[in-house]
């Protein structure tokens, strides 16, 4: 079968969203022989600076003028490759206009209309944009051959969104994001000092506050309790007792990696109680690392963290009380604790891996026959 692959950002670019179009590429080219990557690297950096300059109260790539321009620029290169289907990682603008000449499947975390209305940073796009972006939304549901996406939460949203019965979608989790997987580990003790790490570059956004406070009420029962701090700087944290301020480190950078690995290795909880998050991939990263994650029951997360099972999911109106109470109730329970590593583990190795993800992009290929879509 021969594949043709758009994307958010340039595949070919770790930092493109998250590392979602990198690694989903990684997976399609093991599991396809004839794979062509559309890349277009200056239109999309392009559209990326026109989303910083308006703020994100109006994007420019659901302007009818720019879908025109961008299907006067990408059909002429996808014809040139003849592809058997189409697989868009997060870029409906670019499929849009193939709709009805390729099969297309789509894969995001979630559809817009439910991104738009979630998250805060989203409130403020103007009428027009929302109008814009929900037509176009809905004729990719409405055409596309499949539509993946990361969560049931996603699924069940965007089904009450378009007006579908919620198997138009396939729910199919993304991957954690390594070149090389960590390999399964001995299960932890609590012997030593009780280690949180949390790793995000938006403090707010991703529960900084909260988790700060959790700690906080922890470590006045277990005083000798730890907290890592990776991806910001917030200034409420410096100096306080047990807390470490790590900054950002790159994933790119060999020896930041390795650091930033060994805080995994060495914590006993990965804690960020995100106030609102689409899916989560650093979940799935924990999980790689047998580490259990307390989170916030919102947007996706749920479809990674099993409450009570691979970490700790609380409603999103717990407190720092709340999260305190789970925490502890974990850690003075060792057979408990160590089974929750177990989960985490089992968890990514069965579902939260990109060849996991890559069975599921196949399935919704399964009914696509070769060679009928270059004969049209």
């Amino acid at each position: 079968m021969r594949v043709a692959v758009v994307s958010q950002g340039s595949p070919y670019r770790r930092s493109s969203w998250s590392g979602i179009p990198y690694y989903a590429l990684r997976e399609i080219m093991r599991r396809f022989d004839d794979v062509h990557v559309v890349d277009t690297p200056r239109v999309d950096e392009f559209l990326r600076r026109s989303t910083v300059v308006t703020q994100r109260r109006w994007n420019l790539t659901r302007e009818p003028a720019v879908l025109r321009v961008l299907a006067a620029g990408l059909a002429p290169m996808v014809d040139r490759i003849r592809p058997d289907v189409v697989v868009s990682i997060g870029a409906p603008h670019k499929v849009v206009p193939l709709l009805g000449r390729y099969p297309v499947v789509h894969v995001t975390d979630a559809m817009f209309d439910t991104i738009v209305r979630y998250y805060p940073s989203h409130h403020r796009i103007r009428p027009r944009t929302l109008r814009l972006g929900g037509a176009i939304q809905q004729r990719l549901v409405n055409e596309s051959h499949g539509l993946l996406v990361a969560s049931r939460w996603a699924a069940e949203s965007a089904a009450s969104f378009y007006g579908h019965d919620v198997t138009r979608f396939t729910i199919a989790p993304l991957g954690a994001n390594f070149d090389l997987a960590p390999p399964a580990r001995a299960p932890r003790t609590t012997d030593g000092p009780l280690r949180f790490l949390f790793a995000g570059f938006d403090w707010v956004r991703k529960g900084g506050p909260l988790a700060l406070a959790t700690f906080a009420r922890v470590r006045a029962a277990v005083p000798d309790a730890q907290f890592h701090i990776v991806g910001c700087t917030p200034d409420e944290a410096r100096g306080m007792p047990g807390v470490t301020v790590h900054g950002i480190l790159s994933k790119s950078e060999p020896a930041q990696a390795q650091a930033f690995e060994r805080l995994f290795d060495d914590s006993h909880f990965f804690l960020m109680p995100s106030r609102q998050e689409a899916f989560g991939l650093v979940y799935c990263e924990a999980c790689a690392f047998s580490l259990p994650s307390v989170a916030a029951d919102t947007g996706g997360v749920g479809e990674i963290v099993r409450d009570g099972v691979n970490g700790l999911l609380l409603p999103p109106d717990g407190g720092a009380a709340d999260y305190a109470a789970a925490i502890l109730s974990v850690w003075r329970d060792p057979a408990r604790y160590r089974d929750m590593q177990a989960a985490a583990r089992t968890a990514f190795e069965q579902r939260l891996n990109w060849e996991a993800w890559g069975a599921q992009l196949e399935g919704a290929m399964a009914t696509i026959r070769p060679d009928t879509a270059r004969r049209c």
